[in-house]
């Protein structure tokens, strides 16, 4: 073969942006003394702009002329893995891709007979295995054929890997989003455990799902026991509270503290939500039960009602785990309530509002919050921040509810109400 004019050597990559698998690299050049028809090269464009069909009638062509034993052109693939581009970074594994891709093409061609290297994009790159700095053109897809023969190698070649990959991967939609960040990937990408291993994991959308705290459903009770389960829980999870607490007489008192539950949500920057005040629920569980000792079979029912109202809201919501507060006043009797934890935890719940059960396993975290001074450090949170403290746990039928607890009764009674 006759070298007498220089070689030009023009580098493009494709995949640079997609949150999946690798970032390819084409270096190309057309042989000076065999240069393809004219007719050909103006059919060359910016592989972005050309058809699907196109793309791949042209490729096939490129491929064609390489082959021959005069080529019209020589070119080299190279491919940098996801790891690679989560270990270096996105323009280093880009700027890899293209010097192997270079070194691969070198192989080929006598380095005295190359004239200059040109590059598409303005990352600036240096290369060791030249002696002279390429240049940089933006847009050069566009601009110059054989960039453009370039781009359309690398993107052809990346398709044909990528259809491989949705053969692996059926669920993953690949053919529909091309990799990238569409809605239809958002979506997929929501449920951590479908993360797959050709994603780029140092991609900020997959790296925040890969990071994101696990959701947690937190049943409050009242505030002054909530401050230091918010405060610990929130380190390893989305703490969400859920304020269900229609036990609580009067309404007044009940809405005192559910404004306390707002303000603590405020400072810790937990999201909350307001549960429903149906005190006739409360009345109907602990019919015939009402003048049982404090902590025994009244209290139990008391639980119980609200443990399958939080364990129901969470699997509305479509969160595993969850945990209540009442096991950080000293007063609950423990065993007991985790034994109710347990049950809903498995037990199917009813939605009124779908008239159906609801039966996804839940998670419940047994922490009792009362120990390594749970209790002092809610005593300590709540004077720090002027929290309310109350002196009865809500329920008229509290031994310490207040003194007015006889005149409250007969007021229900002669009103025949279940709240006032």
């Amino acid at each position: 073969m006759n070298f007498d004019k220089k070689f030009k050597i023009w580098i493009d990559e494709a995949w640079r942006w997609p949150w999946l698998w690798s970032v390819v690299a084409c270096s190309l050049c057309f042989n000076p003394e065999n240069m393809p028809e004219s007719e050909f090269l103006s059919l060359l464009n910016d592989s972005k702009k050309l058809t699907e069909k196109k793309r791949e009638e042209l490729f096939d062509k490129l491929i064609e002329f390489s082959i021959w034993d005069n080529p019209k052109l020589f070119f080299w693939v190279w491919v940098v893995d996801s790891n690679l581009i989560d270990e270096i970074n996105i323009k280093n594994a880009n700027r890899e891709a293209m010097r192997r891709s270079l070194v691969e093409i070198l192989r080929k061609i006598d380095n005295s007979k190359i004239g200059s290297v040109l590059i598409d994009g303005n990352d600036n790159y240096t290369f060791e295995e030249l002696e002279k700095k390429p240049i940089s053109i933006i847009g050069g897809d566009a601009k110059i054929i054989e960039i453009s023969a370039a781009s359309i190698i690398a993107k052809v070649f990346r398709d044909k890997l990528m259809s491989q990959y949705a053969l692996i991967y059926p669920d993953l939609w690949i053919e529909n989003h091309k990799w990238y960040g569409t809605k239809k990937h958002k979506e997929y990408l929501k449920d951590k455990s479908k993360i797959t291993s050709i994603h780029r994991t140092s991609y900020k959308p997959v790296k925040e799902v890969l990071n994101a705290k696990p959701k947690l459903l937190l049943h409050i009770c009242c505030w002054p026991d909530a401050t230091v389960p918010i405060m610990d829980l929130k380190k390893d999870y989305e703490v969400i509270c859920f304020w269900y607490d229609p036990n609580i007489q009067p309404r007044t008192e009940h809405d005192k503290r559910f404004w306390e539950l707002v303000k603590v949500c405020d400072i810790e920057w937990v999201e909350y939500i307001e549960g429903e005040y149906d005190v006739a629920n409360f009345f109907n569980r602990i019919k015939w039960l009402e003048h049982t000792p404090e902590k025994w079979e009244k209290c139990t029912h008391c639980y119980d009602m609200r443990l399958e109202r939080t364990a129901l809201e969470a699997r509305k919501l479509g969160i595993k785990y969850w945990t209540s507060t009442l096991n950080t006043s000293p007063h609950k009797d423990l065993d007991k309530m985790f034994n109710l934890w347990d049950k809903w935890s498995i037990q199917e719940t009813f939605d009124k509002t779908k008239n159906e059960n609801l039966k996804d396993k839940l998670d419940f975290l047994k922490i009792a919050f009362r120990k390594n001074k749970g209790f002092e450090r809610s005593v300590e949170y709540t004077t720090k921040h002027d929290i309310y403290r109350q002196n009865y746990c809500g329920c008229i039928y509290s031994d310490t509810f207040p003194w007015w607890k006889e005149q409250f009764l007969e007021k229900l009674k002669e009103n025949n109400e279940t709240s006032i």
